[in-house]
Parts: structure tokens; C-alpha cells; sequence
């Protein structure tokens, strides 16, 4: 599966268990799908609670230079294999960024994505957030 990290700072769990239930409706325990009404969902969305434990340093800094700090809620989307998942990533990032002070990291760029590079098509390394199809055929074609 592919995925992404959310971190958000000056939050609690409790607003953004909230904030998700608006977007991807109730939860089952801490553990969301979206899109809420499909029998097939896209995302796969929970707290990530071992995320700095888990983590490298070097995967740390970033994201504390983007925060300013250490971020207070971690959350993980993962995303189905079965479709591209591009709109719903982008509809997940933007629900919390937009809420939230944080950024979204992607599997592929490592970067701390902004609201608004999300929104405006920031290419980082020549790709946009969450451009597994380019990423795959980068790396495919050297």
C-alpha cells in the first residue's frame, strides 16, 4: 500500500478525531475510511502513535523545521491499491492542512508538503504531492 503522513502541531487528538469524522464520517475505534459511503474504500486513516519512535532522525528534522516543533498528532493514510487515490489524498491533506498547522509527507519525495504547495502544484524534484505514477515511471525508465 502506499501512504501518508500528516503531522499536525498545536492540536489534540481530540479535535482532529472530530475534524475526521466530519470528513470520512464515524470511526471505527480510532480507525477511519474514506470515502465514507463506499463499500470499496480508498483511504484507510489512523493515528500513527509510533511515528517519532519508529522514525530516523534524518526523517525527524524535516518535519520539525517545517513545525516549528515536534508534532503533537501523527496520523497515516493508507491507500488502496485498487485506484489511484490522487483526489482522495488530496482531499485528506487539504481537510487537515486546512484545519490544522501541519504538513503532509508522501512516500515518494520525503518532502514536508504545505497546504498551499498542495493546493498550488508545487513540484518538488519535478513531481507534484503524492506523484507515485511519475515517481514509478522515474525510477522505472533511471
Amino acid at each position: 500500500m502506499r501512504s501518508v503522513v500528516i503531522h499536525l502541531a498545536h492540536t489534540t487528538r481530540d479535535a482532529v478525531r472530530e475534524r475526521l469524522s466530519e470528513f470520512a464520517g464515524s470511526a471505527n475505534g480510532d480507525e477511519w475510511r474514506y470515502p465514507p459511503a463506499s463499500s470499496k474504500p480508498i483511504l484507510y486513516i489512523g493515528f500513527c502513535d509510533d511515528y517519532e519512535r519508529e522514525s530516523q532522525p534524518t526523517e525527524l528534522q524535516p518535519v520539525q523545521a517545517a513545525l516549528g516543533k515536534m508534532p503533537d498528532v501523527n496520523l497515516i493514510a493508507n491507500v488502496s491499491g485498487r485506484a489511484p487515490g490522487e483526489a482522495e489524498v488530496r482531499q485528506f491533506a487539504e481537510c487537515l492542512l486546512d484545519t490544522f498547522h501541519g504538513v503532509a509527507r508522501d512516500e515518494y519525495s520525503g518532502h514536508c508538503w504545505t497546504l498551499a504547495q498542495i493546493r498550488s502544484c508545487t513540484t518538488i524534484q519535478g513531481h507534484p504531492f503524492f506523484d507515485y505514477e511519475g515517481w514509478y515511471r522515474d525510477t522505472k525508465t533511471g
